[in-house]
């Protein structure tokens, strides 16, 4: 690993430090060389001279190149609404060839052929400007995405203009980072689709497949079409804004190991000594107003000349409380950011176990507690809040300590932790009301 990407602060305080003493230098050796010419030293002008050539060769190789990548994120950040591609800058380049040698020798040929270069220049701007006028895109996402799941997005070009179509059309969505640069917000672009050609007073559609690599928020305020039509020497955008869209991508669910399977789940297939909405027959009754006319049972009721009524066993409901343990230490590094993501996706993988089970499931991220559910609309409610869930630092919350043994889990519940804490850290009363889970 090189100085630079270790320490950057210090490695560009050096590189001003340096380039600043070649400048220096060099103009000192200039102010030197001038100085033995006047004298007529012939000798010590060609050592100040030769001297000037090595510091602008080591300026050429250790400052330059810096400053140009520099100048070149600078010139990124303001995003102009053109950028002249690689076949673009040899164009230009021989534009400005062309014109000094006709500026320079007055020849006529060269004066024709340097006004049809700049005029095909002028053609492929005038020509890109109206491939992007009055056009409008939407897009439609799905309503749940996952990570590094392909999500099928529906693009929609519209041409309205009347007479001209619409070529090469490359079609990108915008949204802010979170990162702010010199008081400006950071914009990074999604590839979403390409139309090659879009007829006047005419739509075209195109379903694409777009791959989020991480859960979390992604927010879309707007998009942006570019082309490189007719020559490819410029890539021409254009802005347009769109209603803020919020993407939040789910952490993927997995298939979860062999030993998990063989936690005790078995909810609603254990019946219990108790009156409740089961299927096993519990007893036999005279009939009561509020009874539901569904249970009478007419065999009995005709051997005992009286409304009887059946009554049924209640099913045991197993609950399942999945816990994440949101704290980190505090001295965390991308290792254990990377075992809280593993915890993430384990804890979506039991969510999804559980409610296939048809099992009554929560779902609590350090001191945030969730309500009881099942089903598939449960299920999504959980992966939103895991997909949008944080660590924090160790001193910032006790989640172990939670409600996992105290007035929230009863008795009867199962709750499975799922923690970055040492082991051996745990309390007694959480060990007996739950399965732990080390990340």
């Amino acid at each position: 690993m090189r100085f630079s990407d270790l320490f950057p602060e210090r490695a560009s305080l050096l590189r001003v430090v340096f380039g600043t003493v070649l400048v220096f230098a060099g103009l000192a050796a200039a102010l030197v060389t001038i100085m033995a010419r006047r004298q007529n030293d012939a000798a010590i002008a060609g050592a100040a001279a030769i001297f000037s050539l090595l510091i602008a060769l080591l300026l050429t190789i250790f400052i330059v190149p810096p400053l140009a990548r520099s100048a070149r994120v600078e010139v990124a950040n303001l995003d102009f609404p053109f950028e002249p591609t690689s076949g673009g800058g040899v164009f230009l380049v021989i534009i400005v060839v062309v014109g000094f040698a006709a500026w320079n020798t007055g020849n006529n040929l060269l004066f024709l052929v340097f006004s049809l270069l700049v005029s095909t220049l002028f053609v492929g701007w005038i020509a890109a400007r109206a491939s992007l006028r009055d056009l409008t895109v939407s897009a439609r996402f799905p309503d749940h995405i996952f990570a590094a799941e392909p999500a099928p997005v529906i693009v929609t070009l519209r041409n309205t203009k009347r007479v001209l179509p619409s070529f090469s059309i490359l079609v990108e969505a915008r949204g802010p980072t979170g990162e702010v640069v010199k008081r400006r917000k950071r914009y990074a672009k999604r590839l979403l689709a390409y139309f090659s050609y879009v007829p006047h007073r005419a739509a075209a559609e195109q379903r694409v497949d777009q791959l989020f690599p991480r859960r979390g928020h992604v927010l879309i305020d707007g998009f942006e079409l570019s082309t490189r039509f007719p020559f490819g020497f410029f890539r021409r955008r254009r802005r347009l804004r769109a209603r803020n869209v919020d993407i939040i991508v789910y952490p993927k669910p997995e298939v979860i190991s062999d030993e998990l399977h063989l936690l005790p789940m078995y909810a609603g297939r254990i019946p219990s000594l108790r009156r409740g909405a089961g299927h096993d027959l519990f007893s036999m009754r005279d009939y009561q107003p509020q009874d539901d006319l569904r249970h009478i049972d007419w065999k009995a009721t005709a051997r005992s000349r009286r409304l009887t009524v059946r009554e049924f066993t209640s099913e045991d409901e197993r609950r399942i409380t999945i816990v994440l343990d949101t704290r980190l230490p505090e001295a965390s590094d991308g290792e254990m950011q990377e075992r809280f993501e593993r915890g993430v996706v384990q804890a979506a993988s039991l969510l999804k176990h559980f409610v296939d089970e048809r099992a009554e499931v929560r779902l609590v991220l350090g001191d945030e507690t969730g309500p009881f559910g099942s089903g598939v609309e449960q299920l999504y409610r959980c992966l939103r809040r895991l997909a949008l869930v944080t660590a924090v630092s160790e001193g910032e919350s006790n989640a172990v300590e939670l409600q996992i043994a105290g007035r929230d889990v009863v008795e009867h519940d199962y709750a499975i932790l799922l923690t970055a804490a040492a082991p051996g850290s745990i309390p007694a009363n959480v060990w007996r009301t739950s399965h732990v889970i080390y990340l």
